[in-house]
């Protein structure tokens, strides 16, 4: 008999059910344990944020290279709002992802966070000193 190719709502309902038992179980403690982390990363997110403030207002935007910050920060919400929505919405969907994997938290704020940063900095002063390798495979 061949595998079924598609998932019932009982099976759908299940998963939901498991998932936010997990994110129910793993939410206790988590402000107290990791604030000081969750304080830097959101830091993180708003310099990364404002740089790309300060980026989109200047007289060439286009050179953004990310697509869906180009087209939600540029086209749909404007240079200044774009940039604060998506913060917020990296912000909750990272809290999100932490309480989720717990044992991992720590690593995913750090990574996420330097990240961040590097962006930040490229954003106001790193693009005048190189280019990373897999800017200069994008066609334009």
């Amino acid at each position: 008999m061949p595998e079924k190719a598609y998932v019932t709502l009982k099976e759908r309902a299940l998963v939901r059910s498991c998932i936010a038992t997990k994110l129910r179980e793993n939410s206790r403690g988590f402000w107290q344990d990791y604030r000081w982390s969750i304080v830097v990363f959101a830091l993180a997110l708003l310099c990364d944020a404002a740089s790309t403030v300060h980026f989109l207002l200047q007289p060439d935007p286009d050179m953004e290279a990310h697509p869906a910050i180009n087209f939600l920060c540029s086209n749909m919400l404007g240079p200044i709002a774009g940039p604060l929505f998506a913060a917020i919405a990296k912000l909750a969907i990272g809290i999100a992802i932490a309480v989720y994997c717990r044992r991992f938290a720590i690593c995913i704020f750090v990574a996420v966070s330097a990240i961040s940063l590097w962006a930040a900095w490229y954003n106001i002063w790193g693009f005048k000193l190189y280019t990373p390798i897999i800017l200069e495979w994008i066609p334009w």
